[in-house]
């Protein structure tokens, strides 16, 4: 019987040492749980602080395309809060500065004491450098622009004494712009012909509008007004009312249209292929823009559908604007399907299928596109990092300031100088920056700004080295989002374009008024004279009316045939070709 009872005793504290274990298990499991979410939460906490900080530099300070931001003013505000930590910090700063200057050279020994006599300048020595003195307000004398003359005399000095001389004054003065009806009077002849009388008219010139109320000239001023001033018709109209030439902005609308599509399948077209078969680099980018729906039958009104602008700079030769309804992979390949070349842009994924990589040994180069990276959308992620106060985004913007000033010094080598010397003075900072990268990548805990901007660094460190395989190509995509900014106005100013023809058509006068500012022409005078001379010319030699070559074509052309307010334009022959033609090899990318 005690053996018995001392067997279930046993069982007994048995069963109570298991189920004690499973309570510790379900306690252990609980702990976790909970442990996981107070990480959950800390993490969550941390990337709302870390949005709300961001959200308030957007607002209250200088933004990241900015130059004004050093990293000094980043690193005191991330000891702001602690005295201790701001005090150690400015000594270690000044500690570092004061290293720098004795590793260049003892100061001491090349500068006097205060209360030392300065000794006497050698002969030899160039003359101090005097910094110019201001010179106040702007010279009129050297303006080129017209000179209206106003003469004030007094008739009773003029009869007591005689005329010695003009006390001369200038100042910049403005008339007010006019509209003016252009009256047309085409003449008609009564002539004989087999003895027959008849009549024949003088023949009209041509023009992209036929039986337009509008003469080029206000067409032009019109398109300037909105695409380059990004002043709406609603407001022309107001101004064109209180002017005394009342025209209502439906009218507007149809004239902008035709324009834009006239503009379109001809000369952007031509500018588009020159782009795309001519140049050897293009920078691109892509913004969204509101377009209107078209009517519907019955039931609520629909929303505006989101459009897509892509820009294209091509070198230094033309500023291009190009309307998509999809931001997808397809369009960007039709848009740039016969480019062979290198393509800046963001990391956006729309741009992967257009890269196939480096070819093979021995393979042709020819119709491939080698996507370059953006060496200012990494420094954007640093930079959040650094507002953070995180000390890896500081860091970052240190190396990639280093990677700036010393490329900034190589921008007026010739292409094939500055790819020499950036070899040899700007590739090892970006091998050292991307060592360190790797190296802080591993040492970053938890997802955040700083792992996210190590992230970026590593996955675009191929694109991002390519910056270096041609001299022509920038250290960032910059260029091509100033471009933007015309769009990005547009959409502000008038909210929302009429429809996906409207949209294109207003992607070409972008396109022109863009180029135009690029080569530095009037584009209001140069819109009105391409109106002249656009009907008349042949449609094989669009590209000879570009922007770039419009100084060149309008010296060839009759002065008097394209300053008259109508007429007919005579064509010159084609110019001739140089005598070599040297392309630029396109470097095989790695």
């Amino acid at each position: 019987m005690l053996v018995v009872k001392l067997a279930e005793e046993k069982a007994a504290l048995v069963r109570q040492v298991a189920e004690r274990d499973a309570t510790i298990a379900s306690l252990r499991a609980t702990l976790a749980t909970l442990e996981g979410t107070i990480a959950a939460l800390q993490s969550s906490l941390i990337n709302h602080a870390n949005d709300l900080e961001l959200m308030r530099r957007r607002l209250y300070g200088a933004k990241s395309e900015r130059g004004g931001t050093s990293e000094l003013q980043l690193l005191l505000g991330k000891f702001l809060d602690d005295k201790e930590q701001l005090t150690a910090a400015l000594e270690k700063l000044v500690d570092d500065t004061t290293a720098a200057v004795d590793a260049a050279g003892n100061p001491d020994d090349a500068t006097p004491a205060p209360d030392a006599s300065p000794s006497p300048p050698s002969p030899d020595a160039p003359p101090p450098v005097t910094p110019p003195a201001p010179k106040g307000r702007r010279d009129l004398w050297d303006s080129k622009l017209p000179l209206v003359p106003l003469r004030l005399t007094d008739a009773a000095l003029a009869a007591r004494g005689r005329f010695i001389c003009w006390d001369e004054t200038r100042q910049l003065m403005r008339t007010r712009a006019e509209e003016k009806i252009l009256q047309i009077l085409v003449a008609r002849y009564e002539i004989t012909v087999a003895e027959e009388k008849t009549v024949l008219a003088t023949e009209w010139p041509k023009t992209l509008f036929p039986k337009s109320l509008l003469h080029g000239s206000f067409i032009a001023w019109l398109a300037v007004q909105k695409f380059l001033l990004g002043v709406p018709h609603y407001r022309l109209e107001q101004h064109l009312e209180a002017t005394g030439a009342p025209l209502d902005r439906s009218t507007m609308c149809r004239k902008m249209e035709g324009l834009g599509t006239a503009l379109h399948g001809t000369l952007v077209k031509a500018m588009l292929h020159d782009a795309k078969t001519t140049c050897g680099v293009l920078s691109t980018d892509a913004t969204g823009a509101a377009i209107q729906p078209g009517p519907r039958k019955g039931g609520p009104k629909r929303p505006c559908k989101k459009g897509h602008f892509f820009t294209i700079v091509a070198d230094c030769d033309h500023v291009l604007f190009h309307y998509t309804e999809k931001h997808t992979q397809e369009a960007v390949a039709a848009l740039f399907e016969g480019f062979s070349g290198f393509l800046q842009a963001d990391a956006s994924s729309v741009y992967h299928l257009l890269d196939h990589g480096p070819p093979k040994d021995g393979q042709d180069a020819k119709g491939e596109i080698f996507l370059v990276g953006c060496w200012a959308h990494l420094r954007r992620y640093f930079f959040e990092a650094a507002v953070c106060k995180y000390p890896v985004g500081l860091r970052g913007l240190q190396k990639i300031r280093d990677i700036y000033k010393a490329d900034n010094a190589l921008k007026k080598l010739s292409p094939a100088a500055r790819k020499r010397d950036r070899e040899r003075l700007v590739v090892p900072l970006v091998d050292a920056f991307f060592e360190w990268a790797k190296a802080s990548a591993r040492t970053t805990p938890g997802p955040n700004l700083a792992t996210r901007a190590l992230g970026y660094a590593k996955n675009q460190e191929t694109e991002l080295r390519r910056v270096f395989l041609d001299g022509r190509i920038p250290l960032d995509n910059t260029r091509s989002e100033r471009a933007l900014r015309k769009i990005v106005v547009g959409r502000k100013n008038w909210m929302f374009y009429g429809s996906d023809v409207h949209a294109t058509a207003a992607a070409a006068i972008f396109s022109v008024l863009a180029s135009c500012r690029l080569h530095r022409i009037e584009p209001q005078r140069y819109l009105e004279e391409l109106l002249r001379v656009m009907p008349y010319w042949p449609e094989d030699r669009y590209l000879e009316l570009a922007p770039k070559y419009w100084s060149a074509t309008r010296a060839r052309l009759v002065v008097e045939e394209v300053e008259a307010l109508a007429g007919v334009v005579s064509v010159p022959p084609p110019p001739k070709p140089p005598d070599a033609v040297v392309e630029a090899a396109i470097p095989v990318a790695s």
